[in-house]
């Protein structure tokens, strides 16, 4: 990724506008777009011929309703939907959300005081979004080995009234134990939702018991860790490095 850095700089700063002359960079690009285009229709007819999963054979992004504008407003976006790993974790109330990400980072370092690696994923969201603030989000994964977090620290968000895709509200019918008069209350409680990803966690610690088996409660614990772990290396070995081919319909 460190090799990759100085073109991920670049990309960014087209996608955000901040580069507009390209000089000779339209020649290569239109170089390189002839053998994208051919490498498109290969996959095309390989995808045809396999029927595989009985998928649709994927199309080339139609990236016409970009003239006019500055930047690409809608990479991440498409980028994440083309990503099936990454794009399953997205909720239905989650979409509106992702259309306001304007960058995705991950960057890696070290705890100075237990030199466990440390890998974050860093998301940027429009500063004028109507969903919540900060608009800049992390979650950091601290390892405890090579494939095992010891701690997730995420950033609070703060939420406007109404648009917290990880709360619902459910009905639910009480009994009065001593009239026995049934009444209905709302609760609010826990929902799926990508932005789950940003909550602090910590692996927990083995429960004392019959040949050390876990409790009910630790192995759900675990389970969460195991999925933002899943969550943020997809990102980081997947996704960003290739965000240009999934947002061109290339894998």
């Amino acid at each position: 990724m460190d090799k990759k850095k100085p073109f991920l700089d670049q990309r960014k700063q087209i996608i955000q506008g901040e580069m507009t002359d390209f000089g000779d960079m339209t020649t290569q690009f239109d170089q390189a777009h002839t053998k994208l285009e051919q490498k498109v229709a290969a996959i095309i007819k390989e995808e045809k011929a396999e029927d595989e999963d009985d998928m649709p054979p994927k199309e080339p992004t139609d990236i016409t309703y970009l003239k006019g504008k500055t930047g690409v407003p809608d990479f991440w976006f498409r980028a994440m939907k083309a990503n099936r790993l990454v794009w399953d974790q997205i909720k239905e109330k989650d979409e509106e959300i992702m259309q306001h990400l304007k960058h995705v980072d991950t960057i890696t370092s070290e705890n100075p005081e237990t030199k466990n690696m440390v890998l974050t994923l860093k998301m940027e969201f429009s500063s004028d979004n109507d969903f919540f603030t900060p608009n800049v989000l992390q979650v950091s994964l601290e390892y405890e080995s090579e494939d095992q977090v010891k701690e997730i620290k995420g950033t609070a968000l703060e939420w406007l009234e109404g648009k917290d895709p990880t709360k619902k509200k459910i009905k639910k019918k009480q009994k009065h134990k001593k009239t026995g008069e049934t009444r209905t209350v709302v609760k609010t409680v826990d929902a799926d939702s990508f932005f789950n990803v940003f909550q602090d966690r910590k692996a927990p610690a083995p429960t004392e018991g019959a040949e050390g088996a876990d409790s009910e409660e630790e192995n759900e614990a675990k389970d969460k860790i195991d999925e933002v772990q899943q969550l943020v290396e997809d990102f980081h070995d997947l996704l960003i490095p290739d965000a240009l081919e999934y947002y061109l319909g290339l894998n």
